[in-house]
């Protein structure tokens, strides 16, 4: 149990830290929309965000999402099926796409000008960019399970690393 939870905690902050780390490196300008994300996004880079993330087929995914949360949680006890249309209402209040697009496009508006979302419309809506977008999430789950497979090996050492760090943080205090 410990080397599952460990395993997945080590991979999670892994990908974390890979995604902040490739963030970091890939551009060392900063843009005026990152300068300023205090302040309240463009509505007209709000408005490209949405036909943005109406291209890449999100309220798709979130639908889904919510139907899978749904059935798994029925699934997992009997005594849920009688609330099920409530357990699908909590879904579609906090994770459904009428209730996080205007959030989601925000957060695109965040970090992209009007005329970049457009460009990454325009590009999704190619062949290549439909390939893509059909590919990203198989492209995520692998790159995550070639990670996990590379830790899980050398879990044993970072596991001895961490209770001896825990043994003299001990033993200083004493």
């Amino acid at each position: 149990m410990f080397k599952n939870l460990l395993s997945i905690g080590l991979v999670v902050s892994f990908l974390g830290f890979s995604a902040t780390a490739a963030e970091n490196n890939t551009s060392k300008k900063t843009t005026t929309v990152e300068k300023n994300s205090a302040q309240k996004a463009d509505p007209a880079a709000i408005e490209a965000a949405k036909k943005l993330l109406e291209e890449m087929g999100l309220k798709k995914i979130y639908e889904n999402a919510v139907k899978t949360s749904t059935k798994r949680l029925v699934d997992a006890n009997p005594a849920f099926k009688k609330i099920e249309d409530k357990i699908k209402a909590f879904y579609e209040k906090n994770i459904g796409w009428n209730g996080i697009k205007e959030d989601l496009a925000k957060l695109y508006a965040k970090y992209f000008t009007k005329k970049e979302l457009e460009d990454i419309t325009a590009f999704y809506k190619t062949p290549t960019g439909k390939k893509v977008l059909s590919k990203m999430g198989r492209l995520t789950y692998e790159g995550q399970m070639l990670t996990r497979k590379r830790l899980e090996p050398h879990l044993g050492e970072l596991k001895k690393m961490l209770d001896k760090a825990i043994e003299e943080n001990k033993q200083a205090k004493k």
